[in-house]
């Protein structure tokens, strides 16, 4: 039982943890989080996640008692468990695939209706409801199960965590790669081209208007703007990947990996749809991490000077 005690109590400080962490992002965040679908699952798992860590505390507090005429024990928080980690598994790629045709059937993005509020509560609550549904009927669970999981604290399952960070990373890689020449002259920058005041970091970089403002000139802003603003948390994706670090999937599902995916959707959609970049400026963006207005655009500088072929730009990267 001392080993039994032991895992809840570490799991418990896990959960706490992400809780914490799931309404901090939310709480700074909170401008934007109302206006998106991917914001509308943030918010929902944040309350998942703390009624989750409220129920697991009242059942190891009380360890045996009765609702209703149904014994609770410590079994039933690794049934709980079980039933989050299996539910979470399966989620990342449905979210990531909603919240992106979201991204791209409401760019460029407007002012949130009753219309489209609806619609996200409708589709949220389809999300949930069917990996519920999933978990119980399709899937293998089994409720005896938990109890070998109570003994070895084994929630490790093949998750979509995995794929999708494998997916999002070598897609990063190959943009990195297409506009290299914009990179090398931009960590040429770190050596003495750029300076920093405060927590606002100023980057120099040429930008070559003979590549068209289609391509790599608007791809390379957003590549910059997106990497320099989640480039400790790509560092992390990385190492988890290449280490094959073990991560139990009901704490790999969190808020901050959501608004890195979203971050990535905002940019892939924003490149894809060519979107001028004037018109982002009276958009109500629903990401609170990146910047996705820049001033002066490509086409801006092209036509203000037609026989430049090419420029120096200063990319600021402001918390």
């Amino acid at each position: 039982m001392d080993v039994v005690t032991e895992n809840i109590s570490s799991i418990q400080l896990a959960l706490g943890v992400k809780a914490l962490l799931n309404l901090s992002v939310i709480g700074l965040n909170w401008q934007v989080m109302h206006k998106s679908f991917m914001g509308y699952f943030c918010i929902s798992l944040a309350f998942l996640d703390l009624v989750q860590i409220v129920n697991t505390s009242i059942i190891y507090w009380f360890t045996n008692f009765a609702i209703l005429g149904f014994h609770i024990t410590i079994y039933h928080i690794y049934l709980l468990l079980q039933i989050s980690t299996l539910t979470y598994s399966i989620l990342h790629w449905p979210v990531f695939i909603i919240a992106g045709l979201d991204s791209y059937w409401t760019f460029p993005f407007r002012p949130l209706s009753l219309t489209r509020k609806a619609v996200y509560a409708a589709s949220l609550a389809l999300v949930w409801i069917s990996a519920i549904m999933y978990v119980f009927f399709i899937s293998n669970y089994d409720s005896e199960d938990s109890f070998s999981t109570m003994e070895h604290h084994s929630f490790l399952l093949k998750s979509q965590c995995a794929s999708l960070s494998l997916v999002v990373l070598a897609v990063i890689t190959c943009v990195v790669l297409y506009c290299r020449s914009g990179f090398l002259s931009l960590f040429k920058s770190f050596r003495g081209g750029s300076y920093t005041e405060g927590s606002t970091s100023v980057f120099f970089y040429n930008l070559d208007l003979n590549e068209g403002y289609f391509k790599k000139p608007i791809l390379t802003y957003i590549a910059v703007c997106f990497i320099g603003t989640w480039f400790p948390f790509v560092c992390l994706q990385l190492i988890i990947l290449v280490f094959s670090t073990e991560v139990d999937p009901f704490l790999e599902l969190n808020v901050p990996w959501l608004c890195f995916l979203n971050s990535f959707l905002i940019g892939a959609v924003y490149w894809h749809l060519n979107q001028d970049i004037v018109v982002l400026k009276q958009c109500e963006i629903p990401d609170g991490f990146c910047n996705w207005v820049f001033s002066p655009s490509p086409d801006c500088i092209k036509k203000a000077l037609p026989d430049a072929t090419s420029v120096t730009v200063a990319i600021i990267i402001t918390p």
